[in-house]
């Protein structure tokens, strides 16, 4: 299943001069191909998104005494090669028994397999008369998670930034379960819904956050504000960068007070943009008296949909269409039919796959608790499989913007299983690179996620300049290129 959304033809790919462009970096993240971001000219190529495949069940469910009813997916999940092992931090509300207002709680876990998790006892708070739990302690609405492997104090390499009363505050962990606040004070003003990334281009920290209420289309609204900062403490004014529109009304809305909101957009970046999963909230608000609310039942309700939005400088949003689910919510009656409410704040890329973790839920967001139940999903795709560029049986090309290796090997993740894939490399101008040439490329008929280009059997392509990709396909869908280990 998938879905095209506009087409690059027509573009002259060679012979003609080339605009300047900075070139990227390929290191650590793959140059991606849901729009044309990475692209500087292309012929008889179109975008695609691909669907996600759920799992049957969830993988996580609250099944400890201090988890009423729901973990909820704010945090992150990271593998950490250094001890092989996967870290989860994520949310749940204590039961009333413990404090009659639930508040929310940070927790963590880790697993060895992505798949089931273990609990440990960390000993932080005492719950219900014990501490021999995972909470990691502290009030948080909402949290995001940055894992920055950069920061040259190791006492750094976990940031977070949490939502509670009074603002955003920014922490900080050596090991991602004792945390440090960076300043007593909020870093932003507000609090409610937040995610980290990080922009490739210039290394700013980004947060994609929740403000009050924003007018729209005759309501207030949620939206996604950013704000960035170059240090973790000191952040930008925040400014609105993503919005329902009119078009996410259509087909549903009959009532006056119907409208669709963004709850939240986990964005990750590539090598040469970003994508978002914003999570798209379709609110037909509840009415209430004192009498007949179920506990824990909130007016807003309806489902919430993960769809897939990208940019080239994660401000200016391109929506697809027509409006895709990327994660596909379960069948009604299922622990994700009802709602799939946010995702973790980056994808783990193992092995052959990419997953993404989610927030799932058995009903809309407004109903009571229990019968509300809410879980964690995982979602999965092949390696760097959220969006393909794709070429038919009577073939198409792209040309890259500059690209700067940070490793000799170029890696190339397509299905050309049922036609053909080559790849030739030019200078920064365009000029083609003798013994790089497409001509001299050996093809790929294969599918694999991890092929290494090589012309004549040589494989080390330059790394003391920047370097275009010219690429010719035929029936074939293209997902990333990496600069890399050598693949099969």
């Amino acid at each position: 299943m998938k879905t095209s959304y506009f087409t690059l033809a027509g573009l002259a790919l060679v012979g003609l001069p080339l605009l300047a462009s900075t070139p990227m970096r390929l290191a650590e993240l793959p140059l991606l191909f849901a729009d044309e971001s990475g692209i500087a000219s292309s012929d008889a190529i179109t975008h695609s998104f691909h669907p996600a495949r759920t799992r049957p069940e969830p993988v996580m469910v609250p099944d400890r005494p201090w988890e009423y009813l729901r973990v909820y997916m704010w945090g992150n999940v990271h593998y950490d090669p250094a001890t092989r092992r996967f870290q989860m931090w994520y949310l749940t509300r204590l039961p009333p028994e413990a404090d009659p207002k639930t508040p929310p709680r940070i927790l963590y876990a880790t697993s060895a397999d992505g798949l089931r998790w273990d609990k440990p006892a960390l000993g932080h708070e005492t719950v219900l008369g014990n501490s021999d739990n995972n909470i990691i302690g502290g009030y948080a609405q909402s949290c995001a998670i940055l894992i920055d492997p950069s920061d040259p104090d190791a006492s750094r390499r976990y940031k977070m930034i949490t939502a509670r009363s009074g603002g955003y505050f920014a922490l900080y962990s050596a090991d991602g379960t004792r945390w440090h606040s960076y300043s007593s004070k909020p870093v932003l003003a507000h609090g409610d819904t937040v995610t980290l990334a990080r922009d490739p281009f210039n290394g700013d920290y980004l947060a994609y956050h929740k403000r009050p209420y924003t007018s729209a289309r005759g309501f207030n609204v949620r939206v996604v504000w950013l704000a960035r900062s170059r240090d973790f403490v000191t952040w930008s004014e925040p400014e609105m960068v993503f919005a329902a529109d009119a078009a996410d009304d259509e087909g549903w809305v009959t009532r006056p007070d119907d409208r669709t909101e963004v709850y939240d957009m986990p964005v990750f970046p590539h090598a040469a943009g970003f994508i978002g999963l914003p999570a798209m909230f379709r609110n037909r608000p509840q009415t209430f008296t004192a009498a007949n609310r179920p506990a824990g039942a909130v007016s807003p309700d309806g489902p919430l949909d993960i769809q897939i939005v990208t940019s080239a400088d994660g401000k200016v949003w391109r929506r697809s269409w027509p409006r895709l689910n990327i994660i596909p919510r379960g069948k009604p009656g299922t622990y994700d039919g009802g709602a799939i409410l946010n995702t973790a704040c980056a994808p783990v890329h193992h092995g052959d796959e990419t997953w993404v973790y989610y927030t799932a839920i058995n009903t809309g967001h407004g109903k009571g608790v229990p019968p509300k139940r809410i879980s964690i999903g995982r979602a999965e795709w092949r390696l760097h499989g959220f969006a393909s560029a794709d070429a038919g049986p009577d073939g198409g090309q792209l040309q890259t913007h500059p690209l700067h290796f940070a490793s000799d090997r170029l890696v190339i993740n397509a299905d050309a299983s049922r036609g053909h894939l080559r790849v030739g490399l030019q200078e920064e101008d365009g000029r083609p690179i003798p013994g790089y040439t497409l001509e001299e490329s050996e093809p790929l008929r294969a599918d694999s996620v991890r092929w290494t280009a090589r012309w004549g059997g040589k494989t080390a392509v330059p790394t003391d300049r920047p370097v275009r990709l010219l690429i010719e396909m035929e029936s074939c869908q293209l997902f990333s290129v990496t600069a890399g280990a050598e693949g099969p």
